[in-house]
């Protein structure tokens, strides 16, 4: 199913406060509790949206919900893991020592030198 703008920001939603919540995002279906607490980390208001709540073929049972789309964006991309050719993918060259990312660059060698002399 195409989701709409509003639909998808609220599945990132989820994605993003999941995690800090204990929420399980390996899954299809989520309960009441776990979107309210979603729902108030990011508009400050317990409402799960009318497209989940009110779409007869999203209930799995009484206060679950069924939202596969949760699942598989968190599976893409998990959040902090990228791919190589992405802005979060990580690279190491050489010798191992000099480390690249969206940071830019940096030799942990340098890292190192810079703390010793304090």
């Amino acid at each position: 199913m195409e989701l709409s703008k509003q639909q998808q920001k609220y599945i990132n939603a989820v994605l993003e406060h999941a995690p800090t919540l204990g929420i399980d995002m390996n899954k299809d279906t989520f309960s009441r509790a776990e979107l309210r607490q979603v729902s108030m980390a990011f508009k400050g208001k317990k409402w799960i949206p009318n497209w989940i709540t009110h779409d007869l073929s999203r209930r799995a049972d009484r206060g679950l919900f069924t939202i596969p789309e949760i699942r598989e964006q968190f599976q893409a991309v998990a959040p902090g893991h990228g791919t190589v050719g992405d802005d979060l993918s990580d690279s190491v060259k050489g010798d191992g020592m000099a480390v690249a990312d969206d940071m830019g660059s940096h030799v942990v060698s340098d890292d190192l030198a810079v703390s010793s002399q304090y």
